[in-house]
């Protein structure tokens, strides 16, 4: 869907942006029963990075980053850059680009594929979210879209939903059910958070349901427990 500008969408509630501050992508994730994360190949460019903000979504022609540029003009406050850029040989995103966005308030970007300048965007600890990295410029020529839903680690990113990012990688939240997740999160970290107080580091973690594994029904009829070792070979296997 090449062609179209959407200037405005939704946008989270300060307010709510803020409580998913100290939430780790970890714990959203379970609370969605699994679901929300992006594939692994979407990994930060440094650690000790955390990014949490709205959607701002770009859909980029392949190897083309001319609508990345239109939207650093239009970035806001609090906004997280998602790029479909359909080229993961091209570097998408840079060092310039990090400087503008976070000009105007911006908080971070995920890119579907490459990105360059790495080691000026990581001095300049912009939190940066990509698969790779390329020297490759894009080019500047064909349009794409702005503010259309878009696809980038295996996810359907919608502008205005919640990016969270950390060390772990990125998460996305559906801004109409972000109150309902942010509370279970929050209610799952305070009971692991009690278990360690308690000293119980022992205990088996969580499920995503918020139960307590029971490690003995999950495993009944499905395996065989033997009272004596693996029995050895009387010789060496032949190779």
């Amino acid at each position: 869907m090449y062609g179209h500008i959407y200037t405005t969408f939704a946008r989270a509630d300060p307010d709510l942006l803020r409580r998913f501050e100290g939430v780790p992508t970890a714990t959203l994730s379970d609370a969605m029963g699994r679901h929300g994360a992006m594939r692994s190949q979407i990994r930060p460019i440094f650690e000790d990075v955390r990014m949490v903000g709205s959607a701002f979504t770009v859909l980029c022609f392949p190897g083309d980053n001319l609508m990345t540029h239109k939207a650093l003009q239009m970035v806001g406050p609090g906004d997280v850059l998602v790029i479909d850029d359909g080229d993961h040989d091209t570097g998408c995103f840079g060092h310039r680009s990090a400087v503008q966005a976070r000009s105007r308030g911006g908080v971070g970007v995920v890119a579907s594929g490459s990105i360059r300048d790495l080691a000026l965007l990581r001095r300049e600890r912009f939190p940066v979210f990509c698969r790779s990295v390329s020297p490759r410029a894009p080019q500047k020529n064909t349009p794409g879209s702005i503010n259309v839903p878009v696809h980038v680690g295996g996810l359907v990113v919608y502008p205005g939903d919640i990016v969270v990012g950390d060390d772990d990688g990125v998460v996305v939240v559906p801004l109409a059910q972000a109150a309902q997740i942010l509370e279970t999160a929050l209610r799952r970290d305070t009971l692991e958070a009690d278990a360690m107080a308690r000293g119980k580091t022992g205990e088996l973690p969580l499920d995503p349901n918020q139960g307590a594994l029971d490690l003995a029904a999950l495993l009944r009829g499905k395996v065989i427990e033997h009272d004596e070792p693996f029995p050895r070979p009387a010789a060496p296997l032949s190779r």
